[in-house]
């Protein structure tokens, strides 16, 4: 039926002639009784396994299935017309569905849909979260059940299981987007770890997913622009994705509106796909990754900080829960990531608040280990447990590396002081053995020590960003024997892991690469960075700044480097996959 003309269409010829006319494409449902209907509910139902929860902890909250009822017996209340349609939840088989019809956001391929979401909505957030969008909701012609139809349910302990791989998923899912879930479960989560899939943090939003619509539509929006990217041919995909962003911006914005604890995790965890659709693989302005930073921050100072008790120093504070921990836990890869975009001049206030208060990052590290006491301890092997404490200390590394790393971006505005030598003096030798460890070639290497090659690497090449900023040796062939050391040993590192069977992972190096490619006099290594880095990725950049120190004799400031690494044609650097 043509619903704007209520015209039905002649099911003997596959195109009515109005349809025709219109250019329309013309459809017919196939006439179901309700019973039938909800017999084949019934029964699909019946084949589904259920979430299962893991034994012990606090009471843990079972997933409940929305009404199976007819939809048009849901009662709904209008919002505002500014924001997206959102589709109706249900647990129904495989079909495809319409969650928006209006044009109200911008093409995510022709307009960077992200950073217009930024600028339109969340430009007075990062003041004030009495935003116009979200004030009255009632207006007209967008739709969603009412609360008492469609409970938000808390998240407060979900203890999650893996061992069931059936996603009962709150969303009608069409083929391609249940591919999009098994594409980020089995290949776009693994850029982010070199853990197995069963253990890993990122597969814990599959199922919170399963219970949050805005989580899942968010999953799905970064996870079929990434299928997209790797298929541009099919734009089927490309479609999906915007309209999973469009419905996930719409259900981010009521989230902060609620203004409630038991959303802050599906909060936190919107703000980090948002930088994931903010990395390389989409185009994303200046303008709107510092002003998605500065949203982020606002989001935790108002109330992240005291979820976490983060503002509570000496206080004794109780075991952290599992909704406490994964905060924590997607905040510190939101840290991250903002230190690589600041890096660039595109972000830096959620990394600059974080590192610059007191005990902050130490708290929410901390915090964010209970994760795998709360969710994983009573299911794992005693082989999970010594890698999980093998990793600590390597993972200390990772995040005392990313505060220099952001106290150097910061040299803009701030002197150079001795302090941060100081600093890569005492990390270097509190962590002496994992240094030690990194340097030597033997197989097979444990995951730690896989992990402590990319860390040492990026905590080399801080230590190296921060003498090319506070240094006044003009010349370029001369430097000091840490910086040559510092050098020499990531230079190793690099040559052993692009040799290795987990190069997979080895866009993690491209920062630190970037940095030695800078630094290096030697043009035999010089040209091994330039030949990994594909086209766009750093290359340009580094070309040019080596031709420059060439023709001057002088290194080439870091702020200029910056500088020339934020324009539009460059890749962004985010810190992610650690």
């Amino acid at each position: 039926m043509l619903g704007g003309a209520r015209v039905k269409c002649r099911k003997q010829k596959p195109i009515c002639d109005r349809c025709d006319r219109m250019g329309k494409e013309c459809h017919y449902a196939e006439a179901v009784s309700k019973g039938e209907k909800k017999r084949r509910q019934q029964e699909l139902m019946a084949q589904r396994s259920p979430v299962r929860i893991l034994p012990g902890g606090p009471e843990p909250i079972a997933f409940q299935p929305f009404d199976d009822g007819d939809s048009s017996t849901v009662r709904q209340e209008n919002v505002n017309p500014g924001l997206p349609a959102l589709g109706m939840i249900d647990t129904c088989p495989p079909v495809e569905h319409d969650l928006i019809s209006s044009s109200a956001f911008p093409d995510l391929e022709a307009d960077s849909s992200v950073t217009n979401f930024i600028e339109t909505y969340f430009a007075g957030l990062s003041k004030s979260y009495e935003h116009p969008i979200l004030q009255g909701l009632a207006t007209e012609d967008v739709t969603i059940p009412r609360k008492d139809e469609f409970p938000l349910r808390t998240q407060h302990n979900i203890m999650i299981d893996f061992s069931s791989q059936d996603v009962p998923s709150p969303l009608r899912l069409s083929s391609s987007e249940r591919a999009a879930i098994d594409h980020y479960r089995n290949t776009l989560s693994h850029t982010f770890t070199t853990k197995d899939s069963i253990w890993y943090t990122q597969q814990i939003y599959v199922r919170l997913g399963a219970q949050d619509p805005l989580i899942l539509h968010f999953l799905l929006a970064i996870s079929l622009r990434d299928l997209h990217y790797r298929d541009k041919e099919n734009h089927e995909l490309s479609t999906l994705a915007q309209t999973h962003f469009r419905a996930g911006i719409g259900r981010l914005l009521i989230a902060i509106s609620e203004d409630q604890p038991s959303r802050h995790l599906s909060v936190m965890a919107a703000f980090w796909f948002l930088y994931m659709l903010g990395s390389s693989t989409i185009h994303a302005g200046i303008g709107t990754m510092m002003l998605l930073s500065r949203v982020v921050r606002d989001y935790m100072q108002k109330h992240v900080s005291g979820f976490l008790y983060l503002d509570q120093v000496g206080a004794q504070q109780p075991g952290p829960r599992l909704d406490q921990a994964l905060v924590a836990s997607v905040t510190i890869w939101m840290f991250y990531a903002d230190v690589g975009f600041c890096f660039c001049y595109r972000g830096g206030d959620l990394a600059r608040y974080i590192s610059k208060t007191p005990d902050y990052m130490s708290n929410m590290v901390e915090i964010s280990r209970g994760i795998f006491k709360l969710n994983w301890v009573k299911d794992c092997n005693d082989d999970q447990a010594v890698d999980h404490d093998q990793n600590i200390e390597v993972f200390d590394i990772l995040w005392k590396s990313a505060v220099l790393c952001q106290a150097v971006n910061d040299l803009d505005q701030d002197l150079p002081t001795d302090e941060l030598e100081q600093r890569f003096c005492e990390i270097e030798y509190a962590y002496s053995w994992i240094f030690q460890l990194a340097t030597m070639d033997f197989e097979p290497r444990p995951r730690f020590l896989m992990n402590a090659d990319w860390v040492v690497s990026y905590f080399y090449a801080v230590r190296i960003y921060n003498f090319r900023y506070s240094t006044r040796i003009e010349d370029p062939n001369s430097r000091p024997k840490v910086i040559k050391k510092a050098l020499k040993s990531l230079l190793a590192i690099a040559h052993r892991v692009s040799s290795k069977s987990y190069e997979e992972h080895f866009e993690r190096l491209h920062w630190p690469l970037f940095m030695a490619g800078l630094e290096t006099s030697d043009p035999i290594h010089r040209e091994w960075i330039l030949e990994k880095f594909s086209s766009g990725k750093f290359r340009s950049v580094l070309e040019r700044v080596v031709k420059i120190q060439h023709l001057s004799g002088s290194r080439v400031g870091m702020s200029l480097i910056r500088e020339m690494c934020s324009e539009e044609d460059t890749p962004r650097v985010s810190f992610l996959g650690f």
